[in-house]
């Protein structure tokens, strides 16, 4: 389905066009994490995607015929356990797009659609260096810390 806010439309993905903006999107998301992150394989990225867009559940915000936010994750299980949750594999906004509501809005339906499928998202941030901003974006929306990742330099 499509909801529209002043020229914001929110929908989920298809493959062809959506793919190759998801790849350039997830390009860009890359070049802004902290140093020391681990290169892109231009390949697998690819396939990461494709994946995502066939078994999973892909959230765009399109402005202009232009996605500029995207989420997508899959429906999966902690190693632990086998109680399914909805994961997130990326999520990222544009730049010039972060002063608007578009960031709120796709987490929303993400946790809209976890909600329906009767499953708990959960949702990480690793490599952005602004820990402690994402920290509290996701608290005010009813999110709950569960952790931290580490990493040699």
């Amino acid at each position: 389905g499509r909801t529209r806010w002043h020229g914001l439309i929110l929908r989920l993905a298809t493959g062809g066009d959506d793919l190759s903006q998801l790849y350039m999107m997830l390009r860009v998301m890359h070049s802004e994490t902290v140093s020391g992150t681990s290169p892109v394989d231009p390949a697998k990225l690819e396939a990461a995607i494709a994946d995502v867009l066939k078994n999973g559940v892909v959230v765009v915000a399109e402005v202009d015929g232009d996605i500029v936010g995207s989420i997508g994750g899959v429906k999966t299980t902690n190693w632990w356990s086998s109680e399914k949750c909805l994961a997130d594999m990326w999520y990222f906004v544009y730049k010039q797009h972060r002063n608007s509501n578009i960031a709120i809005k796709l987490i929303k339906s993400f946790m809209e659609i976890g909600k329906n499928a009767k499953v708990k998202v959960k949702l990480g941030h690793v490599y952005s260096g602004d820990g402690d901003r994402k920290d509290k974006f996701y608290e005010r929306l009813g999110l709950v810390k569960a952790g931290s990742l580490y990493t040699e330099a």
